[in-house]
């Protein structure tokens, strides 16, 4: 069947008229389809997907290329030809094919990832946004990710790209970095490219909300895999900076990137420095956006663990304490409850502070109310209505959620509602002890 919709350069060349043959399957179905050329006016351009730089020269109407693997093989040769147009209309085609699976796959196997890597920094900023994009498709799968970290020379292109170009292009080369330091064996291999931690760090001060957004997340995956050399590079005061960003979703980001940095002992010993624990309480753990509470209360189960941080939070106990039990009644995030009792438990190694929560809130934390499986969609926060989610429930709309992961065991990225919410209530038993516990019995 062919499809006007397929491609802008690609189109069907064979003996019979192609729209003949979905005429006669129409018709021997009995189905009527309304054909976009018989409106007014009757040339109708081809759709494709636009970036934000647009080739110029280029009529969508005309092509002389046939879809499947013939198609895609020319196109792979096109790629290195010396006429800038059809070098255009190579990549224009490419990055409409790499999302089709099947096509994304063999292209990978033509090893397009080297020739791409090639012209990578070539004079036209078209064609390096647009490989960029091309790029970040690919490195979803698992061949393109191996062929990419086959030569690591694209990752020196890559920050070559984020460090020097224009913003757009920065930016898709920011998010085919991003892409790839998602996965945990790519990790090592990224952190192989020497300063690549220390120039990230560089660009965070002084960019683009959007751009920060992203090379926070990188970030946060290579932090999580090499914290130390981060904090050397004063990772901990430019994330201590970015607190403060007037963009809500930077400041997350930004705990969660201390977070990481705040798993080494270095870490812990500069947190209790600039005492942490205090500046999160009191700006922070009021804030008015889910996403900062939720990152503060995760970046505080790592800073109440020295003693330091305990006996100094023992000095504001009724304020601190009194928050974090009004944050355990949001029982519709399983993950803020399983990070605030943490928290609690972590502060129960103090006498006093111990004392203090069998004294007032042993009755609240025995009544917090944990939602079943029926309530729960097994996301980090709830949608609206009209997401079709993975245990038959709909919410509103599509937003960027984040899925519940197990964080041990064989099975770490599979999600299970049942065993997550079992794991809830085991930290509220877990609580309840830490309240209870008395040094001197055995």
């Amino acid at each position: 069947m062919f499809s006007e919709h397929k491609n802008s350069y690609l189109q069907l060349v064979c003996a019979a008229n192609p729209r003949v043959i979905n005429k006669a399957v129409d018709r021997a179905m009995r189905y009527k389809r309304k054909d976009m050329r018989d409106e007014i006016p009757p040339a109708k351009r081809l759709s494709s997907m636009q970036p934000s730089l647009f080739a110029p020269m280029t009529d969508v109407t005309r092509a002389q290329l046939g879809f499947g693997r013939v198609g895609l093989r020319v196109l792979n040769k096109e790629l290195s030809s010396n006429d800038n147009l059809i070098q255009l209309q190579a990549i224009h085609s490419i990055l409409d094919q790499v999302q089709i699976s099947e096509n994304a796959i063999f292209l990978i196997n033509l090893n397009i990832i080297y020739r791409l890597t090639e012209i990578m920094h070539d004079r036209d900023p078209i064609i390096r946004e647009k490989i960029c994009l091309i790029l970040t498709h690919l490195a979803h799968y698992y061949q393109g990710r191996q062929r990419m970290l086959s030569r690591p020379i694209i990752v020196e292109k890559l920050m070559y790209l984020i460090m020097r170009d224009r913003k757009e292009i920065r930016y898709a080369a920011a998010y085919t970095l991003r892409t790839l330091a998602r996965y945990k064996c790519t990790s090592e291999v990224i952190l192989k490219t020497e300063n690549i931690i220390e120039n990230l760090l560089k660009m965070v001060k002084d960019e683009h909300t959007g751009i920060i957004f992203i090379h926070l997340k990188t970030l946060c995956e290579l932090c999580e895999w090499d914290p130390e050399t981060a904090l050397r590079a004063n990772g901990f005061q430019v994330m201590l900076i970015l607190f403060s960003n007037h963009d809500k979703r930077v400041s997350a980001k930004a705990m969660e990137c201390m977070t990481q940095l705040c798993k080494h002992e270095v870490g812990k010993q500069l947190a209790d420095i600039h005492d942490l624990n205090l500046l999160l309480l009191k700006h922070y753990l009021s804030s008015s956006y889910v996403g900062v509470i939720l990152s503060a209360v995760g970046l505080m189960t790592y800073t109440t663990v020295t003693t330091r941080s305990k006996w100094r939070a023992k000095e504001f106990t009724y304020e601190l304490t009194k928050r974090l039990m009004a944050l355990t009644k949001a029982h519709n995030s399983a993950l803020m409850q399983i990070r605030v009792m943490q928290v609690l438990i972590n502060l129960c190694d103090c006498p006093d502070i111990r004392y203090h929560m069998k004294k007032y809130w042993e009755r609240k934390v025995q009544a917090i109310k944990i939602r079943t499986h029926e309530e729960w969609n097994g996301t980090s926060e709830i949608t609206s209505y009209g997401f079709e989610s993975g245990h038959n429930y709909r919410t509103m709309c599509i937003e960027g959620v984040e899925t519940i992961k197990n964080d041990y065991g064989d099975n770490v990225n599979v999600v299970n509602v049942h065993s997550y919410l079992e794991r809830v209530h085991h930290v509220k038993k877990h609580l309840l002890r830490a309240i209870n516990f008395k040094p001197h019995v055995n």
